[in-house]
């Protein structure tokens, strides 16, 4: 299947960073492990209009100076919608059931800025870019399209961290997730755009 090819490239590529981190010193390299909901804005929503409850991501970041961290993160949200109407296709119109998906592979690099001691609550606020493997999916009755493309996009981040023991901290921010060069299989152009609530723990690597 082709969504599990792709989260096992992601999963490798993880592992790998995660294994090159293991003698880095204290407080030089963190992990992130987030649970992540997604609602679609704009043109995303007028494609899928469900809130998306299937999401996760995996960051690493690296502390720089201060409270300056630089890193990498992947994730996978999964957008799904079933709906009933009639569809316009380049060959002519049809109708019934419909199931749309996207599965959207965000891979990016960040910088954050964390504010205050790290033995207390920090607010951060950051920048996150690089892009999106999107896989599409569109179903009505037994026929399927599917197709999948690159995107370039930016994420905004801001968030907030409280410690829960020492090396270890519970983990909550917020990115607009942003990708202006999408198009749908129903030859749409658009913007893909959605908003992000990821909850998790951050620890020390």
């Amino acid at each position: 299947m082709r969504i599990a090819r792709y989260l096992l490239r992601c999963v490798v590529v993880a592992v790998v960073l995660v294994v090159g981190t293991v003698d880095a010193r204290a407080q030089d390299w963190f992990g992130l492990a987030t649970y992540q909901i997604s609602k679609g804005v704009g043109d995303t929503e007028e494609f899928i209009d469900d809130v998306s409850f299937l999401g996760a991501g995996l960051d690493l970041r690296k502390t720089l100076f201060g409270g300056t961290t630089a890193g990498v993160g992947m994730a996978w949200n999964v957008f799904h919608d079933r709906t009933e109407g009639v569809i316009e296709l380049d060959n002519g119109a049809v109708s019934g059931s419909q199931d749309r998906y996207i599965n959207a592979f965000p891979i990016m690099f960040g910088l954050h800025q964390y504010i205050g001691n790290w033995r207390k609550s920090r607010v951060h606020f950051g920048i996150n870019g690089g892009g999106f493997l999107l896989i599409q999916t569109f179903r009505i009755g037994v026929t399927e399209f599917e197709e999948d493309t690159w995107e370039w996009g930016v994420a905004p981040e801001a968030g907030v961290v409280v410690p829960i023991r020492t090396g270890a901290w519970f983990a909550i921010n917020a990115r607009y997730q942003w990708s202006p060069t999408t198009q749908t299989l129903l030859g749409n152009e658009i913007e893909l755009t959605y908003y992000q609530i990821n909850i998790g723990f951050m620890w020390e690597q």
